[in-house]
């Protein structure tokens, strides 16, 4: 019989007398070679971590800040068939301007012009978003050859207002007062003189459309598109106008074009959703509608319509809960109601289902 070889386990136990043999201990190649680095030569000094210094923001100047888009919501309208709310254009903000949010609802954010101010004692100025800009010292009565001691010198003449941002501003108010014959008329009166004032054709649009002329909302958009191509503000609403009036492959042009420039875009995530569902693409709709479920958590319509790509896609239980937030968002939702009914029918809970039936009669009738 041949010699047998011992287990490595039998040849680590020491003979007797001997100490315990430790368990060798092994170091990567690499750290070896890091920790050979870093070690000191002899003469030289230890080697110190290295420290990072926080580079300061550079000034952002009013060109580079005035082609920045700035694209807020603004006059959202509640829930509708195929389309989200609608957006308004805004003018850019100027270089001493921030962006302040303001919180008009739950499911609507407006940004507004605002100019930071400098209250006594405050030692800095911060803008969201925007680097600290100079505070402005004001100037003093000192007399000089000029203007002698006791006179205060003559202030600097306000700039002329500009006769657009005036017509504007009162469509505007107009338009926030009910009158929306007048607005729409300032508006026209606007454009006759400044034809490229996007803010104003999108508005116009946006009046027209809630008025019921959708094709006279859509000629002004495309209007304005001629002057911005790429504005994708007006490519969303453009979008969401042609999916209402049932030219889906239109609406779908547009609202890709939006989203491959902003991906996390909710409005054309939202549109580009319900266009997909009245084609009946459920499995694409499911994505889209989910992202704007992550994105906007508390935009009901989006639930509503997973909740009917999901039942379509018999994933029942994803469509229940889909329903039942829908309904819980926007309680007057007569058709959330209905499908939970369907969904309760699905699941053999006639009772359930009946009870569902009737509130969406309940709730249609209001």
């Amino acid at each position: 019989m041949g010699r047998q070889r011992r287990r490595p386990e039998q040849n680590q136990h020491p003979k007797r007398g001997q100490a315990p043999i430790p368990a060798p201990t092994y170091v990567p190649r690499r750290r070896q070679r890091h920790e050979q680095d870093q070690q000191p030569k002899s003469g030289q000094a230890p080697i110190l971590a290295p420290t990072y210094a926080p580079m300061q923001a550079e000034p952002v100047s009013a060109e580079r800040l005035a082609e920045a888009p700035v694209l807020p919501l603004e006059g959202l309208e509640p829930w509708a068939e195929i389309r989200g709310p609608a957006l308004a254009l805004e003018e850019p903000p100027c270089a001493t301007d921030g962006l302040g949010l303001t919180f008009v609802h739950p499911d609507q954010l407006e940004l507004e012009r605002w100019t930071p101010t400098v209250e006594s004692g405050a030692k800095d100025v911060t803008t969201l978003g925007l680097a600290e800009e100079p505070v402005a010292v004001p100037e003093t009565s000192v007399p000089t050859a000029e203007t002698p001691a006791g006179v205060a010198p003559l202030a600097a003449p306000a700039p002329p207002e500009d006769p657009a941002e005036l017509l504007y501003t009162q469509a505007r108010r107009e338009a926030d007062e009910g009158r929306a014959d007048e607005a729409m008329g300032t508006y026209r009166e606007l454009l006759t003189r400044f034809p490229q004032h996007l803010r104003a054709r999108n508005n116009l649009a946006l009046l027209l459309d809630a008025g019921g002329d959708h094709q006279g909302a859509l000629a002004e958009l495309d209007r304005a598109l001629d002057v911005d191509p790429g504005n994708t503000t007006l490519l969303t609403n453009r979008g969401s106008m042609l999916g209402t009036m049932g030219r889906y492959a239109a609406a779908e042009r547009d609202l890709r074009r939006v989203l491959s420039v902003e991906p996390d875009s909710v409005e054309a995530l939202f549109n580009l959703g319900v266009v997909m569902t009245k084609k009946g693409l459920w499995s694409e709709a499911v994505p889209l509608l989910r992202h704007v479920t992550e994105l906007a958590p508390g935009r009901g319509a989006a639930f509503y319509y997973l909740g009917e790509s999901l039942n379509h896609l018999d994933d029942i239980l994803g469509a229940l809960a889909a329903y039942q937030r829908a309904a819980e968002l926007q309680p007057s939702n007569a058709r959330a109601l209905y499908g939970l009914g369907i969904i309760y029918d699905r699941l053999a809970r006639p009772d359930d289902a009946a009870a569902m039936y009737r509130k969406s009669r309940a709730v249609g009738r209001r």
